[in-house]
């Protein structure tokens, strides 16, 4: 007897309408299987700071992964019903298909398990790129993870092949649908409320889910009277308050165990704006040219930041400043300035600048008390009362900590008596930033930056001579650095600012009374390298520098292939001879000296960045 063909009683049209029921049920089933992995990122994902924020990751993990599954179905799956002929075709593919995208997410599980990323286009360029496809986490788990995915696939298949016929459950898959699209629609109007109000504990999981894009709407909101922004308005506020609990830091990661010295050294940490390690010459600056010549130069020292502010925190707390944020709200001291606290240092500062803003500033980056900084408006006079307070018998009574900032190189402001070396510069005292024309003041405006340079030279050697004379270089460590590097764009109008490393490849010169030989250090180094050098070399501290810092002792040095730094938005991977920087969408800029060959980083070497660069993220 011969069989029965079954399907060859079925129309084209019936075959599609089969497998487009059978996709309904198919789809519902893998809603359900992707929120059950969409829970290990809300396991992963940081704690909400307010009930809103969990009310809000709950909703959107609800919404976000049932349309994740829907809108591959219509991209993919639906499209495919009618390319299929047979509905035992289209099942199969089906499978494979649904098996693979699953996989794919356990895999974006893993990753942002790690490093907190999502696959993407940029992500999977390092992936591939690199010889042997290391990648630095163990995906082991994946041998056993698809042949399960793949069988509960397929029962899905069969499953919903059984019910695909039947409407005893129609009512059941309409209210599930339900939740389903008021989850996703409230979703985004949440996200919309708190971005235009800057509510942290909800606009900071945008980047906890895969493909996950929530809606703004604040020009439509301001255009319709919805949204008006004021300096004193309520959402600042809430941004300001939240933000005290919305990320919690780690730091240090345990209890500082300390042997202090008997004898300590006194600090003198001297940072001037706008210096690059190019300009650190015996033309432009002999006297600081000679210093470094006499003791340890790090010719590789790297900033991490455009900003000074950002560099003096990763000085004075050694670790990246992506925590800046955090650190201000939360109050957190500097563990190397809480030590000093406890062996009876006394801490001061003497800066250029505003005594309401760069004061303040420093004193909130520092954890020193505001009447602590001095503050003066010219390099002159800051340097002038430096003296004078090292130069006073105090000085010697208790071991010292004072930090002087100079800012002449930057602001390019010059003394009236202050000598001209190079000509032609711009010759006003105080330079209108608005009236220079590139094509016209670049070479008046350069050396007039060069003779910035030479004035805050003949300073450097006044602060020298001083504690040579005061009879205290014999128990002070003198560190001179740049918190800024010089970028002569940035005082023309319309003048775009890209990275550059020569701006951030800045000097770092350090004094140390017990040294026998000057070094010249060619190991890469950061500002994160400071304070666990105080720390251990100064202070005492004996605990391992992964415990209050992702600096290096800078006497003990070795070759590092990299530094890292960072901000809220970018991860920056810093090597000898180029930088890559990693934006918020794992996005990859590298810059390099010279337009040298650029090396595409692996993914093992993201991961360890990354690792460090959130070490101390609770």
């Amino acid at each position: 007897m011969n069989s029965i063909n079954y399907s060859s009683y079925f129309t084209y049209k019936d075959e599609v309408s089969r497998s487009i029921s059978w996709g309904h049920w198919f789809v519902l089933l893998n809603i359900f299987l992707a929120l059950l992995i969409g829970c290990a990122y809300l396991y992963n994902a940081p704690t909400p700071s307010t009930g809103l924020g969990t009310t809000y990751l709950i909703i959107s993990w609800l919404g976000h992964f049932s349309f994740l599954v829907f809108i591959i179905y219509i991209l993919i799956f639906f499209p495919l019903t009618f390319l299929c002929r047979s509905t035992r075709t289209y099942r199969v593919l089906s499978i494979i298909l649904a098996t693979v995208f699953m996989t794919v997410m356990l895999i974006d599980v893993k990753l942002y398990q790690a490093i907190k990323i999502h696959l993407n286009l940029s992500v999977l360029q390092i992936f591939f790129s690199q010889e042997g496809f290391s990648t630095g986490l163990n995906y082991n788990f994946l041998y056993i993870a698809t042949p399960v995915v793949g069988f509960i696939e397929y029962l899905f298949s069969k499953l919903a092949w059984r019910n695909h016929y039947l409407h005893r459950y129609q009512k059941i898959t309409v209210f599930l649908t339900c939740i389903f699209i008021v989850s996703f629609l409230t979703t985004h109007i949440m996200h919309i409320w708190a971005n235009a109000y800057k509510y942290v504990p909800i606009t900071q999981q945008k980047s906890i889910f895969p493909a996950y894009y929530p809606m703004t709407a604040n020009t439509f909101l301001k255009e319709h009277g919805l949204l008006v922004y004021s300096g004193n308005s309520e959402s600042t506020q809430i941004e300001r308050v939240v933000s005290q609990t919305s990320e919690k830091l780690k730091y240090p990661l345990s209890s500082i165990k300390v042997t202090p010295s008997e004898n300590p050294y006194n600090v003198l940490l001297i940072t001037i704006d706008g210096l690059n390690f190019e300009h650190m010459t015996s033309e432009y600056m002999p006297n600081l040219t000679d210093f470094a010549k006499q003791h340890d130069s790090y010719i590789k020292n790297y900033l991490g930041n455009d900003t000074d502010i950002s560099a003096s925190f990763e000085m004075i707390y050694g670790i990246p400043a992506q925590y800046i944020k955090t650190v201000q709200a939360e109050k957190y001291s500097p563990v190397i300035i809480t030590e000093m606290l406890q062996q009876d240092y006394k801490i001061t500062g003497y800066i250029t600048g505003s005594a309401s803003s760069t004061g303040k500033q420093l004193a909130s980056i520092s954890g020193v008390r505001p009447k602590n900084i001095k503050s003066y408006s010219t390099d002159i006079q800051t340097i002038q009362n430096a003296v004078k307070w090292i130069s006073a018998d105090e000085w010697g009574y208790r071991p010292q900590f004072t930090t002087i900032k100079l800012t002449s190189p930057s602001t390019l402001y010059l003394d009236s008596d202050a000598q001209i070396i190079y000509r032609p510069q711009i010759a006003s005292r105080n330079i209108n930033l608005d009236s220079l024309d590139k094509d016209k003041d670049d070479e008046h405006l350069h050396n007039r930056y060069l003779n910035c340079l030479y004035q805050t030279d003949r300073l450097l050697g006044q602060l020298f001579k001083t504690v040579v004379d005061s009879g205290y270089a014999k128990n002070t460590v003198i560190i001179v650095t740049s918190s800024s590097g010089y970028n002569i764009s940035k005082f023309f109008k319309d003048s775009s600012s890209k990275y550059s490393r020569e701006y951030h490849h800045v000097p770092l010169v350090i004094s140390w009374p017990d040294a026998v030989i000057p070094a010249k250090i060619s190991a890469i180094t950061s500002s994160q390298d400071i304070a666990p050098t105080i720390a251990h070399e100064i202070l005492g501290i004996q605990n391992e520098e992964a415990d209050y810092t992702t600096g290096a002792n800078l006497r003990e040095i070795q070759n590092r292939p990299w530094v890292i730094s960072g901000s809220q938005d970018e991860l920056h991977i810093i090597s000898p001879d180029q930088t890559t920087i990693f934006d918020k969408h794992e996005n990859t800029i590298i810059y390099t000296d010279n337009d040298s060959e650029r090396v595409q980083p692996n993914m093992s070497t993201l991961i360890k960045a990354r690792k460090l660069l959130n070490k101390f993220s609770n």
